[in-house]
């Protein structure tokens, strides 16, 4: 029998990252809003938000797997998420460009029988992004082709348009929305178990 994936996101990024690793899937918006969680580090919070995210996607499966992914932005001890407006992005993208940051996207894989759970994997991994300085100017001018209410930190590293990324350590498709090298060999793994 033929395992249906299921992606629990409605994020552009992260459909072309797993296209990009030769899996056929179909979609599925999460039911989970995402909130601060108080007390958890970065990684523990988006391996938390990933597998909510995964698990409020499950009861719409009958037989599949489904998957779930979270990715934030840290720096200096604190949490950089979307940005709420214009403004909130020149705030974020100032306080990271000329300086080094993490970001974590964690993930979560669920066996799911008749929309329940019965077997999973969750992790996390960790990239460290250098952003080059910029004056208002060039972020503006940027944040024109790029469009920064959706994205971490107000900057999309995958963008072709405009990359304002002068160095990454690990994985770009990470910082992407979903960490595609660490993730297909586990994914595989993980459908070859049911």
């Amino acid at each position: 029998m033929k395992i249906t994936l299921f992606l629990a996101s409605s994020s552009p990024r992260r459909r072309r990252i797993l296209r990009g690793m030769g899996f056929s899937f179909r979609c599925l918006k999460p039911a989970y809003e995402e909130r601060p969680l108080r007390g958890k580090g970065p990684a523990s919070t988006v391996k938390a938000h990933a597998l909510a995210k995964a698990l409020s996607a499950a009861p719409a499966v009958r037989r599949g797997v489904v998957l779930g992914s979270d990715t934030i932005v840290f720096h200096g001890g604190r949490v950089i998420g979307k940005p709420a407006d214009l403004a909130s992005a020149f705030r974020m993208l100032g306080r990271l460009q000329g300086r080094w940051h993490r970001v974590y996207t964690g993930v979560a894989l669920l066996d799911v029988r008749n929309g329940r759970s019965v077997r999973r994997r969750v992790f996390c991994e960790t990239t460290r992004v250098f952003l080059k300085k910029m004056s208002p100017e060039e972020m503006a001018r940027y944040f024109r082709r790029i469009g920064p209410l959706d994205k971490a930190g107000a900057y999309a590293i995958q963008s072709p348009r405009a990359t304002i990324v002068r160095e990454v350590r690990g994985s770009s498709q990470n910082a992407a929305g979903l960490p595609a090298e660490r993730l297909a060999p586990i994914l595989r793994r993980f459908l070859a178990k049911i």
